[in-house]
């Protein structure tokens, strides 16, 4: 999908207008799914399908790319030792992500990322994403705000499953997501939500049946 292209000249010396041509630029990629936005700062960047069910980071693997979902649904997850599978996040069109700490970096991941629908993702190595965004003044700035808006989710979620029930977090998931809702299955969804399929299954029917009343 291709969408209104924003020049990126060098930063200027105010960090405020950087914060914003930052935001601006994620704001853009996000709307439109536009991989062109980060092609001119990175060209090599690359696009590959990945199928359904197939898996883009192993947990235990080195995370060395970064990578920008153009269409599809990604989604983060870990695997405990007793083979429980819990969901962390999901990622549709527009999102971008990749490792924003040193720590991450080196360290061995510590989750999966997999396809839960044919998805194009276009990855590059993050050596060649810093490069460009150091070029353009903008590295720092950009993946300040990507680790704040992540920081942000994170809390936020937590917070959400100490001071909601079940099913108002389902429903704020709804409202703040309404198109991912009906996108990620069911067990998927329950474990992101800190509840068992069949509590999520029964909290479905009890809103069903109380709109329809």
């Amino acid at each position: 999908m291709q969408g209104p292209r924003m020049p990126l000249d060098a930063a200027g010396p105010c960090d405020g207008e950087v914060a914003g041509r930052v935001r601006a630029l994620m704001a853009q990629a996000m709307s439109t799914g536009d991989p062109g936005v980060l092609l001119s700062l990175v060209p090599q960047f690359q696009a590959r399908m990945h199928k359904k069910g197939s898996v883009l980071l192993h947990q235990g693997a080195v995370w060395d790319h970064a990578f920008f979902v153009e269409r599809g649904l990604l989604r983060m997850h870990t695997i405990e030792g007793d083979g429980k599978d819990f969901s962390k996040s999901f990622w549709p069109g527009g999102t971008m992500f990749f490792p924003l700490t040193p720590g991450m970096e080196s360290e061995a991941l510590a989750f999966n990322v997999s396809a839960l629908e044919d998805s194009v993702v276009w990855s590059a190595p993050l050596a060649d994403l810093r490069t460009g965004l150091e070029g353009k003044g903008l590295w720092e700035p950009f993946r300040a705000e990507l680790l704040g808006r992540l920081l942000h989710r994170k809390s936020q979620r937590e917070l959400d499953l100490l001071t909601l029930d079940g099913k108002a977090r389902y429903q704020k998931f709804c409202q703040q997501e309404p198109g991912l809702a009906e996108r990620v299955p069911l067990v998927h969804l329950a474990s992101f939500l800190g509840l068992t399929d069949v509590s999520l299954s029964r909290i479905r029917r009890q809103i069903k049946k109380a709109t329809q009343n």
